[in-house]
Parts: C-alpha cells; sequence; structure tokens
C-alpha cells in the first residue's frame, strides 16, 4: 500500500489533534467539573489519580504485549504499587478502579507466564503511600488546632475514621438534593450515556491488544462506580460521577474520529462543522454559569465577612451549622480574628466525641434536653428543617448554661441573630437588613 499523500497526512493530523479536544472541551467546561475544582474538596485529585492510573495501565498492558513479556519488570509492579496506594492513600473511592484495573494487569501478566514473584514488590508500592496513614493516628492522640472533629484519641476512632465509619448510614438508598437532582439531570445523566456509548464502541473498534483491555477494565470500574453511587445517599452525589465521565468521555473522540472516516468530501466537512455547532451549543451556556458562579462566590465571601465583622461581642458562642464554619475559624487562627467567640457547627455536636469535648472545655452539656436527630435524617429532605430545629435548641441549652451571649450566623437569611436572654445587653450584630446590602 502507497503511503498518503503529504498533504492527506497533514488533513488526518489536524483532525485526530481537533478530535482530541472534543473530551475536553465536554469534560473541563462541564459545570460540574468546574464547580468541583472551584472549592476545596477531594474529587479533582481523584479524578487526576484516575486518569494517570489509566495511562499507566494502558503503558503497563503494552510492555506485557511486547514480544518478550520479562521486559515487564519489578519495577514496573512497583510503580503500579505505589499509584494504587497514593489513590488509596487519598480517598476510599480510588478502591474500585484500582482493584479492577490491578485484577486485569495480573490476569495478562499471569497469561504471558510471569511468576508471583511481582507481588512483593507491587505490596511494598502500595504500603509506602498508605503509611500516610500513620499522621492520622499521630494526630488522634495529639491534636492541633483544627483536624478531624470525630477523631477522638483512640484506636477505635482512628479505624473507624480510616474505614470512614461515619458515612455508612447513607449507604443504601440515592437521594440528592433538589439543586444536585437539577445538576444531574442536566449535566452527568446525558453525558453519562453518552460516556456508555462510546466506551461499547471503541471496545468493539478495537482489535485484540492493550487498547482493548484497558477500555473494557475502564468500562467495567465506570459500572461499578456508578452502581456504587446510585447506593450512595448523600445529598452531593454529583463529585462521585466525575471520574466515570473524565474516562468515559476519552472514548468520545476516536469514536467521532470513526465518524469522520466514514464520512467523505462535502459530508465529512458538513460532519466537522456539525461537531463544532454542537460544541459551542454546550460550550456557552457552561461558560456562562461559570462566570455567574464566580460571581456569586465572591459575592457570598463578601457577605461572609460582613456577617463575621457584624460579631463585636469580645466573647461568646457562635452557631452555625455548616461545614463553611471553618472558614471563620481560619480567620480566627490565620489572621487572629475575634479569638474570643466560640465558633460552633451544632450537627458535629450529634456526634459523641464533639459533644463531650465541648462538655470538657466549657463545663456543660450543649445539648441538654435538645431532641436530636435519628440517623440518616441530616441527609433526608427534611434536613433543612431538621438541622434549623437542632440550631434553636443549641442556641437555648447553650444559652441557658452560659453567661457569655449566643449568636446564630445564618448566611440564607442573610442574618445574625443574638439569642435573647433575660436582662440581655442590647445586640451586638448589625441588622439582617444592612448584611443584606
Amino acid at each position: 500500500m502507497r503511503p498518503p499523500p503529504a498533504d492527506a497526512e497533514l488533513a488526518w493530523n489536524a483532525d485526530r489533534a481537533l478530535l482530541a479536544w472534543l473530551p475536553v472541551l465536554l469534560f473541563g467546561l462541564n459545570p460540574v467539573w468546574t464547580f468541583e475544582t472551584t472549592l476545596a474538596e477531594t474529587g479533582s485529585w481523584h479524578v487526576a489519580w484516575s486518569c494517570g492510573a489509566a495511562l499507566l495501565a494502558l503503558r503497563l498492558f503494552t510492555k506485557l504485549d511486547a514480544p518478550v513479556a520479562a521486559a515487564f519488570a519489578r519495577r514496573d509492579a512497583a510503580l503500579w504499587g505505589l499509584v494504587c496506594g497514593l489513590g488509596l492513600a487519598h480517598h476510599a473511592t480510588a478502591l474500585l478502579p484500582a482493584a479492577i484495573l490491578t485484577a486485569a494487569l495480573a490476569i495478562a501478566a499471569r497469561r504471558r507466564g510471569l511468576s508471583w514473584g511481582l507481588l512483593p514488590p507491587a505490596l511494598a508500592g502500595l504500603l509506602l503511600p498508605l503509611a500516610a496513614y500513620g499522621f492520622v493516628a499521630w494526630r488522634a492522640f495529639h491534636p492541633g488546632a483544627v483536624q478531624w472533629p470525630l477523631l477522638s484519641p483512640s484506636w477505635g476512632s482512628v479505624f473507624d475514621h480510616l474505614r470512614a465509619a461515619q458515612y455508612r448510614e447513607f449507604f443504601g438508598r440515592f437521594q440528592p438534593s433538589a439543586g444536585q437532582a437539577r445538576l444531574l439531570a442536566v449535566h452527568v445523566y446525558p453525558l453519562l450515556a453518552l460516556s456508555a456509548l462510546a466506551l461499547v464502541a471503541a471496545i468493539r473498534a478495537s482489535g485484540p491488544g492493550p487498547r482493548r483491555r484497558l477500555l473494557q477494565a475502564v468500562a467495567a470500574a465506570c459500572v461499578l462506580e456508578c452502581a456504587v453511587t446510585f447506593s450512595y445517599g448523600v445529598p452531593d452525589p454529583t463529585s462521585y460521577f466525575l471520574p466515570v465521565l473524565a474516562l468515559g468521555l476519552v472514548a468520545t473522540a476516536p469514536a467521532a474520529a470513526r465518524l469522520r472516516v466514514a464520512t467523505a468530501g462535502r459530508g465529512r466537512a458538513a460532519a466537522g462543522a456539525l461537531l463544532v455547532l454542537a460544541l459551542l451549543a454546550v460550550a456557552t451556556p457552561w461558560l456562562r454559569t461559570g462566570w455567574q458562579r464566580r460571581v456569586a462566590y465572591v459575592q457570598h465571601e463578601q457577605l461572609l465577612r460582613k456577617m463575621w465583622e457584624s460579631v463585636t461581642a469580645g466573647s461568646g458562642f457562635l452557631l452555625w451549622a455548616d461545614d463553611m464554619s471553618f472558614r471563620l475559624r481560619a480567620w480566627q487562627i490565620l489572621d487572629g480574628e475575634k479569638p474570643g467567640l466560640v465558633v460552633v457547627n451544632p450537627a458535629l455536636l450529634t456526634h459523641s466525641w464533639p459533644r463531650r469535648e465541648f462538655a470538657r472545655v466549657h463545663g456543660f452539656d450543649p445539648l441538654q434536653g435538645v431532641a436530636l436527630p435519628r440517623p440518616g435524617q441530616l441527609g433526608s429532605p427534611q434536613a433543612g428543617r431538621i438541622l434549623a430545629e437542632l440550631v434553636d435548641g443549641a442556641a437555648r441549652s447553650i444559652g441557658a448554661q452560659s453567661d457569655l451571649p449566643v449568636f446564630v450566623f445564618d448566611p440564607a437569611g442573610p442574618s445574625v441573630r443574638q439569642l435573647r436572654k433575660p436582662a440581655a445587653a442590647p445586640t451586638s450584630v448589625a441588622p439582617s437588613s444592612q448584611l443584606s446590602r
């Protein structure tokens, strides 16, 4: 077969470069992804690890498929163990893809007659990053100014922390919040379907070899990750679909390339133009969403700062039932602001260790006489009402047992409300109307 003309080869290379941007744009501009990368969360690093692990697995599959399989050395096994250990040391969500890719590599290695002698270096590589969990144990018995709030100085607590025992109550249902349900319906489910079709097409089109083995392992990992996510009832599950989208959407590039090859002449140009128009139609509202979100985050930060500055009391208790209450603690610890205020998240006080620590430090039970939510209720559709009742009960309980002022911090209002006590001093916060200006 004669080589293609130079201009045809250049055109094909340009086509491939253009099509390579397809999964990048479909994933990189998706509001679910840009939301995750804007916050200090675990999901963005897990996506990076998933893509890196898949790329390394493809390299190892290729080495195993080489004429001399012995080229797969112990250092390759150690490197794979190290990468799996890095994923597991970061988050338990790495377990499924790591296990499936490892099983696929082990099967390929055994078929090439490689010995079990690769197991020790793989285990050594795996255990090296997992040694980082020793820091969790050390912190349990040597607490810092800020750390995991449920971690108590006991080995049982360390074990519970490592196996994420506090999240067990969420398993067995799928219960996203209303906002997350909208994100899933618009920005996740359609791309999940596209990813599934693209993966199936890519597997069917790939011949026997390392690429097919990788695609099959990736498809199996994606199916299992989706199954686990659909049985995990946290109110914000969108981030758990991100690695599935990142890996699945990669297959859209070869699928689109096959479509380009199948068309010719004007049909090929029309298919390319249609693809570009479709991407623009999708990307334009996504970019607008990203810009609007940036504006909203800046405004929210300004609102929090205004609310925080409105509390002029030198000491007291400030209740905010939100994980972002650590934002206020950061201003206290890093900027030295309002050190006399005790920032309290009442939701954390429903756990035994934070409640006991509060009682030890302040001399009274912060939830005395307060009805506690049942397991799972704080992740239910009624969570807002239940949490509001918990905050109100905690404020009254603390206010009844302490002479210090008690403030309720509520950005949704927005308001900073001081609990009224008999013969209380005038409120030392700005009115809610001033906070919203």
